[in-house]
């Protein structure tokens, strides 16, 4: 565990002062993301509430093919 959690730290040591102009503007944008991501979150799940997804969920969003034995894999 404390090899996990020492590559947790350096990782976020890195994000947290990143070396060039490039990387600190990745950072930036995968911060934007993230609470984007969570706001999204919040908002269409305001009790915390989950939709049930069962397999006719699944073909619905996958596609009539993806269900179907003959389908190319």
């Amino acid at each position: 565990m404390s090899a996990v959690l020492s590559s947790l730290t350096a990782f976020l040591a890195a994000a947290w002062r990143p070396p060039t102009a490039l990387a600190r503007a990745i950072v930036i944008v995968l911060a934007i993301k993230l609470i984007g991501i969570a706001g999204i979150k919040v908002f269409m799940f305001p009790d915390g509430a989950q939709p049930d997804v069962d397999a006719t969920a699944m073909a619905r969003a996958l596609g009539p093919h993806a269900m179907s034995p003959s389908a190319p894999r």
